[in-house]
């Protein structure tokens, strides 16, 4: 099954595409804003293939949520309803640092994120 992987930002959205088969994910594009965000959803939903998303949501330690949780849960409602496919989400806390520390570049940052933050759920999934 193909999975669409989305880091979440107010100000860019990084996608990443994978596979349950080879559960394996790659860093697609970065776009910035809402509506680019569901166009490109949509295109990657209908050429794509995708037939689940994961949205990577920041959980501390704690347990607690982080600051934009509400507007990720928002998001994710908006594509369920949309759209009509199931988000699933992925707990996100380190993916964004950890890229930041590789030799991404700034532009790449989000997308590689997005594929860190579905890698993370498809090596979950056995």
């Amino acid at each position: 099954m193909k999975l669409l992987g989305i880091d979440y930002g107010t100000k860019r959205i990084g996608f990443a595409m994978g596979d349950t088969d080879q559960k394996i994910a790659f860093p697609r594009d970065v776009v910035e804003g809402h509506v680019k965000a569901l166009d490109y959803v949509d295109r990657m939903i209908d050429y794509e293939g995708a037939q689940k998303v994961v949205m990577g949501i920041p959980v501390r330690h704690s347990g607690e949520e982080g600051r934009l949780t509400p507007d990720i849960r928002a998001f994710a409602k908006e594509v369920t309803e949309k759209f009509g496919v199931e988000v699933l989400f992925q707990n996100e806390i380190f993916s964004t640092k950890a890229i930041q520390q590789g030799t991404v570049s700034k532009d790449k940052t989000d997308a590689a994120s997005a594929a860190l933050i579905l890698q993370s759920y498809l090596d979950s999934v056995k």
